[in-house]
Order: structure tokens, then C-alpha cells, then sequence
């Protein structure tokens, strides 16, 4: 099921985040995702507009955070990933906005071919300012 996140699933939400981003993204030291967990939990996840999250059998596994048609973050924990609950995430978000755009890190292959997949187009590739990786702007439309 995919519904609102409520508040006290923050810090939940913010574990999946750590622990996907540390294995996503192996090439950002692992203490650079540390060192943003309490923004996470603080700022980031409950500033989203929509922070919507993906329940199975009574257990959070995942979430999208939105502002406007801008998807701020979308995770899966690496436990149960590779089995389409990142799709049912992002089928969700499209069935729900005219168009969507979205900021991957460019050597975070595996994010940009899925994103791909689901019909985002590569709008450029720039650079990350806090962490100097270079990352690709991709944007989404039916």
C-alpha cells in the first residue's frame, strides 16, 4: 500500500535513506551520508510536500518525497530492493503529476538506467556542489 507517511516514521525513513544511499553510492564516503542523517530527519523528509510511503505486509520498505513536480529523494530499503516496490513508488508519483523531474548522481549507473526505463530523458549533467560528483538532471512527461 502507498499512503502519506505520518510523522513518527521519520526516523524510519531516514534509516532507509542512510543505509540505500551508503550502498547506491559507494563512491561518496560513507561519512558524508552520516553527517546529513539529522538534516534528514530534521528538515528534509518533513519539509516534503508529499512524502509518501511504500507498506508491505505492515512494514515501511520504501518512500518518495516530492516537491511540486521535483522528486526530492526515492528510496527502498536494500533489503527487499530489485523486486519492483521503486517502480510501484514511481507509478504512483507519474499517475499523480503531468511531469516530473529528478537529480541522480551521474555514476549511480544502476538509478540512471532504471529512471530511464521509466521514460525520464536526461535534461544535463552538472556537478553537486557538497559532494563534487557529477550528477544528471532527468525529466519526465507522458
Amino acid at each position: 500500500m502507498i499512503r502519506p507517511a505520518v510523522p513518527c516514521e521519520i526516523p524510519l525513513l531516514a534509516d532507509i535513506w542512510l543505509r540505500a544511499s551508503r550502498r547506491a553510492h559507494d563512491f561518496v564516503p560513507a561519512a558524508y551520508w552520516e553527517s546529513h542523517l539529522d538534516a534528514m530527519v530534521e528538515e528534509r523528509l518533513p519539509g516534503a510536500e508529499e512524502l509518501l510511503v511504500l507498506e508491505v505486509e505492515s512494514r515501511v520498505i520504501g518512500f518518495a518525497a516530492l516537491n511540486g513536480e521535483h522528486l526530492e529523494a526515492l528510496f527502498v530499503d536494500p533489503e527487499v530492493q530489485s523486486y519492483g516496490h521503486g517502480s510501484r513508488l514511481m507509478a504512483h508519483a507519474m499517475a499523480h503529476h503531468s511531469r516530473l523531474s529528478l537529480c541522480v548522481f551521474s555514476r549511480n549507473v544502476r538509478a540512471v538506467s532504471f529512471y530511464r526505463r521509466l521514460g525520464f530523458q536526461v535534461v544535463e549533467e552538472r556537478i553537486e556542489p557538497l559532494t563534487g560528483e557529477a550528477e544528471t538532471l532527468m525529466a519526465w512527461q507522458p
